[in-house]
Order: structure tokens, then sequence, then C-alpha cells
């Protein structure tokens, strides 16, 4: 018997808060193990890093899934295959802009910068249900606009942003397209241990092509896995980073609307920025890497600030019913 629908959006609610958490703690994680492999990579472009970076945790994804579920998690129906293909494109293109610009900023700005996705979601949404976004998502979306700029030091005179920073925002084009395709009603049956595994499966095959193509010397795809440390955080980044919170969005998104998850999510950097203010010395003793603790700067209390007041505003006047 199915629980009803109010208890399931409890449910919902509760398993995306946790994984909202660990997400948001993991960025800590992902900064360091790009410190960890950068020595294995000298004279490498930081796409080389990124998708080099990227490649073992979408692989091993799916190891842990086969793991936990038999063959049957890559037994994917049609429709299945269809939406695994779209995550798996917008994933990586995603991953791919947010992990290269993350060697130009910190872990924290990487995390709010990354929200930008609730402005986006509310208006694919309104998009494709040819509504017009209601004025409690727009004062939301204006919100999370002024902390974007807050956070990227934004320079009004040349509008001009970081290379990082410019990065992390663009790859939330494809990671907003990604949360909405979770709650499309052609996916509504779709088993998400299979279209995860099926995500991680291509997607893992992506950055292997990106590194073979863009690595200088072919030492460098192997060295990494010579280091006990940098894999050790990769099997971190990949449970803690990206397969728990996959599987659980995939299944438990759909329970509630797209919007109301899009501003949940915008917790996470609020973890990660105070991951960061102790995280990186911990990691610096244990893997040997420079990382120094960031401190809660005014810039970022008062620009997280603003994301977190889109997040209060959208979860009290919600826009879908």
């Amino acid at each position: 018997m199915n629980p009803p629908p109010v208890a399931q959006h409890v449910r919902a609610l509760v398993a995306l808060a946790v994984v909202t958490v660990v997400s948001g703690a993991s960025f800590v994680l992902f900064k360091a193990s790009v410190l960890a492999q950068q020595p294995f990579a000298e004279g490498e472009s930081t796409w080389f890093i990124a998708a080099h970076n990227l490649l073992p945790r979408f692989w091993l994804g799916v190891v842990g899934l086969v793991a936990i579920y038999g063959g049957a998690a890559l037994r994917l129906t049609r429709t299945e295959w269809t939406q695994a293909v779209f995550m798996a494109v917008t994933s990586f293109a995603g991953c791919m802009f947010q992990t290269d610009g993350l060697q130009y900023t910190t872990a924290a700005t990487t995390g709010f910068l990354t929200q930008f996705y609730v402005i986006l979601v509310p208006l694919w949404w309104a998009l494709a249900h040819r509504k017009r976004p209601t004025g409690t998502v727009l004062l939301a979306g204006l919100l999370v606009l002024a902390g974007v700029a807050v956070l990227a030091r934004v320079n009004w005179h040349t509008f001009r942003i970081g290379r990082g920073e410019a990065e992390v925002l663009f790859s939330t084009i494809f990671f907003s397209l990604l949360l909405c395709s979770l709650n499309w009603p052609a996916f509504a049956a779709n088993r998400a241990e299979r279209t995860s595994t099926g995500m991680f499966l291509l997607e893992g095959g992506l950055f292997a092509v990106v590194s073979v193509a863009a690595c200088r010397d072919p030492v460098h795809l192997f060295q990494p896995y010579t280091s006990p440390s940098w894999l050790a955080l990769v099997v971190l980044a990949t449970v803690f980073g990206t397969v728990t919170p996959f599987v659980v969005m995939n299944h438990w998104q759909r329970f509630i609307p797209t919007t109301e998850a899009a501003l949940l999510y915008s917790f996470s950097p609020v973890v990660a920025a105070l991951s960061e203010v102790f995280l990186p010395a911990v990691f610096s003793r244990w893997v040997g890497i420079d990382y120094a603790n960031q401190p809660l700067s005014l810039t970022l209390l008062v620009g997280g600030g603003l994301i977190l007041g889109a997040n209060a505003l959208i979860q009290f006047w919600p826009q879908e019913k």
C-alpha cells in the first residue's frame, strides 16, 4: 500500500535534506581531490584534470550500484535509457564546467554559485507549462541573483567576473535541465537505480574520451592511481558526492515540486562554507596538499544570506501546488 501524498512528501523532503548536507560537504572533498591530483598532472590543462578527476567517480558508481542491485541495474527499458542519456549529457557538461571552475575559486563560492539554477529551474518550469512565474518566484530569483553578484565579486564597470565563477555559473544551465528532467511525467515509472547506473556508465565514457583527448603525456592517465591518498579521496567523493546524491534525487525528487526541490538544495553551499572553515586543514595533513581553511568572510555571509533568503521565501510561498 502506497503512503499518503503528505507522508510521501515529508519523506522526500527528509531524504533530499540529508542529501543536501552530504553533497554540501562534498565540495571540499572535490577540491581536495583536485589538489591531490595536480602533482601527477604537471603541464596538463585544467580541463584534463577535471575530466580525469571525474572519470573514476562515475565508473566506481556503476560498480557500486551493480554490487548493490546486481545485474538488473544494467537492464534498462528504452524509456530508462532515454532518461539516462539525457542525464548523462547534462550532468557531464555541468560537472566539467563546475570542476574546471573549482580550480580557480573556493569550494564555498562554487557551492553558492551553483545555486544559480534556483532561478533557472522555475523559468524552465514556467516555459514548459506556458505560465508566467509568480511574483514569489521572481522575487526569490532576484535575491539569488543579488547573492550571486556579491559572491562572484562582479565588476560593475566592466561586468566581468573571474574564470572560475563564470564557469560555475555556466554549469548551472546544465544542472537545471538535469533537475527538471527528474520530474518529467514520461520518466515517472523509471527505476532510479537503473537510470542512475546507465547515466554513470555513459557519463564515465564521456569523461574517458575527454581525458584521452586532452592528455599531453599518457603517463598522467595512470600516475594518480599509484597514490593511495588520492584514491581514498576519489572513493569518498564517489560515495558522498556522486552515487548517494544522484540515486536519492532520482528516486525522491519526483514526489515534490521541482521548484521546491531546487530551493531546498540551496542549503548545500551553507554546509560547504561551514565545512571549508575546518576540513581543508584535515585533508591537508592527511593527503599532504596545500589547502588552507577558508574563513567565513563578509562577502560569503552576505551573498549566502541572500540565497538562503530566497530559499525560505519559496518554501513558505511555493509556486507549484
